[in-house]
C-alpha cells in the first residue's frame, strides 16, 4: 500500500497542500492517530480533541518512525519540516482518518449493509432487537453489532470499550465482520462519536432516531448542540427512521435538510408510517412503554429492509433478555430488576414503566429504587433524578455509581437536593453500593419491585482509587444462596 492508496477516498477538493508530490508513492502502513503506537512505515493523523492537538505529538511520530503526517492546521507545518517529516495538509483530520482506516483495510464496509441507531436512550436495545430479526432471516444473516454491552461478530462477542468504536477499531471489526460473512452490521452512534466524527465516511443503510433528552451536557454543554450532534447522522442515511412521539423526533421528520428517505414510527400517532398497530398488541401493549417504542423501531427497520412480518414478531417473541436493559434477574420472592438508566429521562421510564407493572400484579407492593450518578459528569442532572425518584418510588437507596474523582457524599447531597423534605423519610443513604443492594433485598417483602438502576451490564465500580470488579449479579445470587428461605434475615 502507498500513501495515495491510503488516501483513496479523500476528495480532491479536502486535499490542500502537500511537502512533496513524491511522498504519496511512498510505501506506507497503517493510519495512526496516537503518536505513542506509530510505527515504521505508519502515517500519523494529527487530530486536534478538546484536550490534546495531535499537531503537537510531530516530534514523537517522527522519532517512532512515521512515513509522512497528516495535518489540518497550517502553523504545524514548521514543526513537521524541522522533524523532516513529509506531511499533507488536508481540510479535516478526524473526518478522514475513518476513511484511511478503511482503505487500509480494503474497504470491508462495501460488501454489507449497516445500521445505525443514535438517541439518549434505547440504542442497544434497538440493535439487540436487529440482530434477533435479521439472525433469524437466512437471507440478512450473519450480523455483526457494535455498541455499549459488547462487539459481536457472527454471535462471537468481544470487548467493547465505546459505545462507539474508535474509527481504527471500526475498521478493524468490519474486516473481520467482511471475513465472517457478514450481511449486516448494526452499531450505536454515540453523540461524542459523532460530534468527534468517528462515523465519518460510512454510509448506512437506515439510520433509527430513538428518542432525546437531557444527557452528556458536560460535554455538549447545551441541548441544542446534543441534538445537533445527532442531526449529523443522518446526513450519512440512505433511509431515516425516527420516533415522531419524541419532540426532537418530530423535529427530524419535519426537517427540510431531510426530505426523502424519511419514515416515522410512533406509538401515539396511527398515522405513523409504522403505528403500533404495526405489531401484534401483545408486543406493544406492555406498561413499560419505551420496550414497546423500541420493538416497533426494529420492527420498522427490519420491515424497510425486506424481512417478512411473521419473522419479525416471532424473532421478537422469542428473543432472550437484553443484558442490563430492564433485565428481570429475580422474581421471587419479589421481583429484581437491572437496568441502565442513569439520566432523569431514564430513570423515569424504568419507575413509570415498574410502577404501572407493580399496580397491575402486586397492587400493596412497594417500589425500590437504588441509584447514584456519576462523578465528573454534569451535576444538573442529579436533583432532577432525586426529583423523579422522590415522585415515583415509595422507598429510595442513594449510593455510589462510577464516582471517579468526585467524593460521593458530594454528588449523593445533589441528588438530596432536589429530594423534597416530604419524601426524606423514604430515603436512605448508604454510599458502599454492595451494602446499598443487599440493604434492599434484606428489607423488600414479597410481592414487591426493586430496580438497581445505573449500572446495568457494567461489571465494574470506578472512583478515585481506580476501576474494581463489581457484579449487581453475583451481589444478588450470593444474597439468595446464602438466605434461600428467608431473605428478611440480617444480612451477613
Amino acid at each position: 500500500m502507498t500513501v495515495t492508496d491510503l488516501f483513496d477516498p479523500l476528495a480532491d477538493t479536502d486535499l490542500l497542500r502537500f511537502s512533496d508530490p513524491a511522498l504519496f508513492s511512498l510505501p506506507c502502513a497503517a493510519p495512526r492517530r496516537d503518536s505513542r503506537l506509530v510505527g515504521a512505515g505508519d502515517v500519523f493523523f494529527c487530530i486536534r480533541g478538546r484536550t490534546h492537538d495531535g499537531h503537537a505529538a510531530i516530534p514523537t511520530a517522527a522519532r517512532n518512525g512515521a512515513v509522512c503526517a497528516v495535518l489540518d492546521d497550517p502553523a504545524a507545518v514548521p514543526l513537521a519540516a524541522e522533524h523532516a517529516l513529509p506531511w499533507i495538509l488536508i481540510r479535516d483530520t478526524a473526518a478522514a482518518f475513518l476513511p484511511a482506516c478503511l482503505s487500509y483495510h480494503g474497504h470491508p464496509e462495501r460488501g454489507m449493509q449497516l445500521y445505525a441507531v443514535t438517541g439518549t436512550n434505547g440504542k442497544t436495545s434497538v440493535t439487540y432487537l436487529l440482530e434477533a430479526i435479521f439472525s433469524a432471516a437466512p437471507q440478512h444473516s450473519p450480523c455483526a453489532v457494535f455498541g455499549t454491552v459488547e462487539n459481536r461478530i457472527a454471535g462471537i462477542p468481544s470487548r467493547s470499550e465505546n459505545t462507539t468504536p474508535a474509527p481504527e477499531v471500526t475498521a478493524a471489526l468490519l474486516s473481520q465482520a467482511r471475513d465472517a460473512g457478514v450481511k449486516n452490521v448494526l452499531l450505536e452512534a454515540s453523540s461524542h462519536a459523532l460530534t468527534q466524527k468517528r462515523l465519518s465516511g460510512l454510509r448506512f443503510a437506515c439510520g433509527i432516531f430513538t428518542n432525546l433528552s437531557e444527557d452528556h451536557l458536560d460535554y455538549h454543554l447545551t441541548l441544542e448542540d446534543y441534538f445537533l450532534a445527532k442531526r449529523s447522522l443522518f446526513f450519512s442515511c440512505d433511509r431515516m427512521l425516527v420516533n415522531t412521539d419524541d419532540a426532537f423526533g418530530m423535529r427530524l421528520y419535519r426537517d427540510p435538510a431531510f426530505r426523502s428517505g424519511m419514515h416515522s414510527f410512533a406509538l401515539s400517532d396511527p398515522a405513523a408510517d409504522y403505528p403500533p398497530l404495526f405489531l401484534p398488541r401483545d408486543l406493544t401493549d406492555t406498561p413499560c412503554s419505551f420496550i414497546a417504542a423500541n420493538r416497533l423501531a426494529a420492527a420498522a427497520c427490519a420491515s424497510m429492509a425486506g424481512v417478512p412480518q411473521e419473522t419479525v414478531i416471532r424473532a421478537i417473541r422469542s428473543m432472550p433478555p437484553i443484558p442490563g436493559r430492564m433485565e428481570c434477574v429475580r422474581q421471587t420472592p419479589f421481583s429484581v430488576y437491572i437496568d441502565y438508566a442513569h439520566t432523569p429521562d431514564a430513570l423515569r421510564r424504568a419507575l413509570t414503566g415498574l410502577g404501572n407493572q407493580l399496580r397491575q400484579k402486586s397492587p400493596g407492593g412497594h417500589l425500590h429504587v437504588v441509584f447514584g450518578c456519576g462523578g465528573d459528569r454534569e451535576r444538573e442532572k442529579r436533583p432532577q433524578m432525586g426529583a423523579i425518584a422522590a415522585s415515583l418510588a415509595d422507598r429510595i437507596i442513594l449510593t455510589a455509581d462510577n464516582s471517579r474523582s468526585e467524593d460521593v457524599h458530594d454528588i449523593i447531597a445533589d441528588i438530596l437536593d432536589g429530594i423534597p423534605n416530604t419524601a426524606l423519610a423514604k430515603t436512605a443513604v448508604i454510599e458502599d453500593r454492595r451494602q446499598a443492594i443487599r440493604h434492599v433485598l434484606h428489607t423488600a417483602e414479597p410481592g414487591d419491585t426493586v430496580l438497581l438502576a445505573g449500572k446495568g451490564h457494567e461489571t465494574y465500580q470506578t472512583d478515585r482509587s481506580g476501576t474494581h470488579p463489581f457484579s449487581e449479579r453475583e451481589i444478588i445470587q450470593a444474597f439468595f444462596t446464602a438466605e434461600p428461605h428467608n431473605p428478611r434475615s440480617s444480612p451477613k
